[in-house]
């Protein structure tokens, strides 16, 4: 959904430690385009040359690089994108998606193929991992399961299926303008009456395994203003949910109005600096913008958002999260946006961190940005699921993202120029056509002026392009000099002890008859390390007991009795736990 009506990124770190070595920084930039250690596989004809579109048209005296294509970009400026598959077919599933990739993948440093993971910022945001995508390569890293959820069909009404929830449970309304501080009963459910809105210094408190129905009839709609906050922290078991009023079976898109956190933070549609507001979409939410980046709107935690996106014009739908100006100290982690009317998740200026999220069938893009968006986000999945046309009228998904300065002026006079970076992304498309099916057209859009970095993330199964770049003002952003990534070639890089880094890697990877599983350990500790079958049997103890602080290095010796094939080792020191996979090969 579009409105109608100091700049550039971050140093991309200063360095980073991995088992105690010290990396160069990866690409400082000031309002560049950064595109690198991407995973392209199945988008449009599947050739490297097919996975990248936009060339600058109609060049100004201002542009600095008339040549300029975003296959260069892709593939000359930032050499560290493969085309290579990442073992995702599971994610095709729309019932029970698995968004890991498959045993081996090249996604998952230290594998055939890929291998090219670019280090983080090392800003205390991102964590420094080894891995492609929004998902790691061990048993555990799935972080999507137990909290999500990806019915299609509608048949499925929330109030019924979450473990452990009294049947029926008591239902109250909230409604209206609230002035004063709310918790919400943790053994209710509520009715959104409405546009419900939450004042300057209060407060909305929602305890976990509450479920919040959007009225359809009253167009029901949650706003956080400007100086209030939401606290909101669910848990895995007990994730708190917005969802429609509407009966089972009946659960469709454009069910209510969504969640909407207003912020102070700069924006670019206005001069807020100056004191000025912008106007929120749909004209009726109200005003954001402001001159406090660090602004805090609360904590969204644990958080799903359904069957939202109701229209206020026709082709004009709300969006599941939309976040207006919001500033850097708001915490926002493990939420998902499934199956809204527009895009999953938006962002209209501020500098926003998000991490752990998941945006799914949405009627629009999986993840929005515009308006002078600064923000930060790792580890997150999209995915778009081809509609019917009429399933739900004037709606059709997609991009994964699609990402701008500003609608209306380009190259911005009015504040920051649009400049985030993500990392750890897995964008799952529908390639699925013919008939009535619809829409999953690009998995990345960078247009309308805007800058920012995107790394480290998986592009797969767009009906066009995964990375277009569009419009002079954009491919401007693509003009500054390219300075070499740096990237990790260590499998697993994991917080274990107190203050330190526990990192463990294997090498060579794949190997033949022997593979030394090198580790560091910040201080003594008891240590095992062992080696596993794919389908979990122990293979190998190669060592359990104590060990001194420092490096170490243990070899497998495989004989003849090992087949070739995937196997994973595990070294846990002190409870603390690193783990990746290596293949043998014959």
């Amino acid at each position: 959904m579009k409105l109608r009506f100091h700049h550039g990124l971050e140093m991309l770190g200063a360095g980073l430690t991995l088992g105690g070595v010290l990396l160069a920084a990866p690409l400082p930039v000031s309002a560049q385009i950064v595109f690198d250690g991407n995973i392209l596989w199945n988008n449009n004809n599947n050739t490297l040359a097919g996975q990248f579109t936009g060339a600058v048209t109609n060049v100004d005296s201002v542009a600095a690089c008339p040549t300029k294509t975003a296959f260069l970009v892709g593939t000359s400026d930032y050499t560290n994108n493969d085309l290579v598959d990442p073992f995702l077919s599971s994610a095709l599933n729309i019932v029970n998606p698995v968004f890991q990739p498959g045993a081996g993948s090249p996604a998952y440093a230290g594998n055939v193929g890929h291998g090219k993971t670019v280090n983080v910022p090392a800003d205390g945001f991102f964590t420094p991992v080894c891995f492609t995508g929004a998902i790691g390569p061990n048993p555990l890293d799935d972080w999507t399961q137990g909290w999500t959820y990806f019915d299609s069909s509608g048949a499925t009404r929330q109030d019924l299926h979450l473990p452990g929830m009294p049947d029926p449970r008591a239902t109250a309304i909230l409604a209206g303008n609230f002035y004063v501080d709310r918790t919400l009963a943790a053994d209710s459910n509520y009715v959104l009456r409405g546009v419900t809105r939450f004042k300057d210094q209060t407060t909305l408190t929602i305890p976990p395994g509450v479920v919040i129905f959007g009225e359809r009839s009253t167009q029901g709609t949650l706003v956080i203003e400007r100086g209030a906050k939401i606290n909101a922290q669910g848990t895995k078991e007990s994730p708190i949910i917005f969802t429609s009023d509407d009966a089972p079976g009946l659960q469709a898109r454009g069910g209510w109005g969504g969640v909407w956190l207003l912020g102070r933070a700069v924006c670019n549609c206005v001069n807020t600096a100056a004191g000025d507001s912008c106007i929120s979409e749909g004209g009726f939410i109200g005003q954001f913008g402001g001159t406090d980046d660090n602004d805090n709107s609360g904590t969204l935690r644990y958080v799903r958002v359904e069957y939202s996106g109701f229209p206020i014009a026709v082709d004009n739908e709300l969006n599941s999260f939309t976040f207006d100006g919001v500033g850097r100290n708001t915490t926002i982690d493990h939420i998902q946006a499934h199956r809204g009317a527009d895009d999953g998740v938006e962002f209209f200026g501020g500098v926003a961190q998000v991490k752990y999220v998941v945006s799914t069938d949405g009627g629009d893009d999986g993840y929005d940005w515009q308006m002078g968006f600064r923000g930060k986000a790792q580890f997150v999945v999209v995915r778009c699921l081809a509609d019917k046309v009429g399933y739900t009228p004037g709606v059709a998904p997609d991009k994964g993202i699609e990402a701008d300065n500003n609608e209306f002026n380009f190259d911005t006079p009015n504040g920051p120029r649009s400049t985030p970076t993500i990392s750890n992304f897995t964008f799952v498309g529908d390639r699925r056509s013919g008939g009535t099916l619809t829409g999953c057209t690009l998995g990345v859009h960078f247009r309308r002026g805007t800058s920012g970095a995107v790394l480290n993330s998986i592009i797969y199964n767009w009906k066009q392009q995964a990375f277009r770049i569009e419009q002079d003002a954009t491919f401007r952003q693509a003009c500054a000099p390219v300075q070499p990534g740096v990237y990790c070639s260590s499998p697993v890089g994991v917080p274990a002890l107190t203050g330190t880094v526990f990192v463990s890697r294997a090498f060579p990877n794949p190997f033949a008859k022997s593979v030394a599983i090198h580790f560091a350990l910040p201080k003594s500790a008891h240590v095992s390390v062992s080696l596993y079958s794919a389908d979990g049997r122990l293979i190998k103890t190669l060592a359990d007991g104590p060990m001194t602080g420092g490096e170490h290095t243990l070899t497998w010796q495989t004989g003849a009795s090992v087949p070739a094939g995937v196997y994973m080792y595990r070294v846990v020191a002190d409870g603390a736990v690193a783990q990746g996979k290596v293949l043998r090969v014959n």
